[in-house]
């Protein structure tokens, strides 16, 4: 019984080896057709940007609005009757002259009553200042003719004075618009004549985006061109404005135009070449997207015989499209700019295709 027992047990033993043997050669076997897992390295394919020097000047393009250097709406500054109108549609007037003149008969009038009672308080006081050095008056009664005379001047300052306000002068040289009043019309105060602009010198304003605000100082030349009328012309810029706005984060800037024959119109839109940088500086120019930022500062992936690489980069100007590269790159260098979220140092990549630089300067 015993050694039935035992002839069986080793039977049993010896068929489980057997099945274990075909079972590891049969691992064997698929494991030489399809490759264990992890026997072949991924490789990453990704697109490139063969880095460039480049030298060309880079520039920014806006849209700015013609303005005359000086405009103001003449208006009546009393009530009265227009009795003179020397102003005419579209005429150039020099600085002080004669525009417009409201009646002034009755403070003409009171202007000689108030000269005449000058003249007397004038004469009053200087007798009264004759008695006063002889003892003959107090020292209050000299006051009291001083204080009468000063008044007496006063009024016929102050009568002068609303004279000066029934005359409509030029406050600079420059060009009417439209004359809006006729003579023997009632002007009130405030009542509109016509627009007086100076367009022998124009303004041009604009807006330059914050990543732009520091590019251009006072004095610099800026190129305006009027597509429409094909005319271009160089302005300076003479004033930037001192903080940038919180709603659309520009900085405003304004920039002066002699305009002495007339070639642009105030008012109209003139297309703004704002340049970026000097010509002569080379640097290089890469797509935005291959640019990336962490605490150690900015750095790109390169592909190095195969393999991806960091490397650490000092950048320029920026653009929604592409970023100035100062230094960290060789010429030659291929920057990859798609699949950077799988990027790793050390993976392994395939070109699959090379971006063309022209499309990513900094315009």
């Amino acid at each position: 019984m015993n050694k039935l027992l035992l002839a069986t047990l080793t039977s049993l033993l010896l068929v489980a080896c057997g099945g274990n043997d075909s079972s590891a050669k049969g691992l064997d076997k698929a494991a030489g057709k399809g490759g264990a897992p992890g026997g072949k390295q991924r490789v990453l394919k990704v697109e490139g940007y063969v880095a460039e020097l480049g030298s060309q000047s880079k520039s920014f393009k806006t849209m700015a609005t013609l303005v005359p250097k000086n405009s103001v709406s003449l208006s009546a500054a009393t009530s009265g009757r227009l009795v003179s109108l020397k102003a005419k549609d579209g005429a150039l007037v020099k600085k002080g002259e004669l525009l417009a003149k409201i009646d002034d008969s009755e403070l003409r009038a009171q202007l000689k009553q108030a000269e005449s009672n000058k003249m007397l308080a004038e004469q009053k006081e200087q007798r009264i200042r004759n008695l006063f050095e002889k003892n003959g008056a107090t020292k209050q009664d000299l006051e009291s003719v001083e204080a009468s005379l000063k008044s007496a001047q006063a009024s016929v300052e102050l009568i002068r004075a609303q004279l000066a306000k029934t005359e409509v002068r030029a406050p600079f040289s420059g060009k009417l618009g439209f004359v809006e009043v006729s003579v023997g019309a009632w002007l009130n105060s405030g009542t509109p004549i016509a627009e007086l602009s100076e367009v022998d010198h124009l303004k041009a304003k604009f807006a330059l985006p914050q990543r732009y605000a520091s590019v251009i100082k006072e004095g610099d030349k800026i190129m305006l061109k009027d597509a429409e009328r094909h005319v271009e012309k160089e302005g300076v810029v003479s004033a930037l404005d001192a903080v940038i706005s919180e709603s659309s984060r520009t900085r405003r800037v304004m920039v002066d135009v002699e305009n002495a024959n007339g070639e642009f119109i105030a008012g109209s839109f003139v297309s703004v070449d704002v340049a970026m940088e000097s010509s002569n500086v080379e640097s290089f120019t890469i797509p935005s997207e291959a640019l990336i930022l962490d605490r150690e500062g900015a750095y790109v992936f390169v592909c190095n015989q195969g393999k991806a690489k960091i490397k650490h980069v000092t950048t320029g100007l920026r653009t929604p499209m592409s970023v100035q590269v100062l230094s960290g790159l060789d010429v030659g260098d291929t920057v990859i700019v798609s699949g950077i979220v799988s990027l790793r140092p050390g993976i392994a990549v395939n070109i699959k295709d090379l971006r063309h630089s022209i499309n990513y300067e900094v315009n």
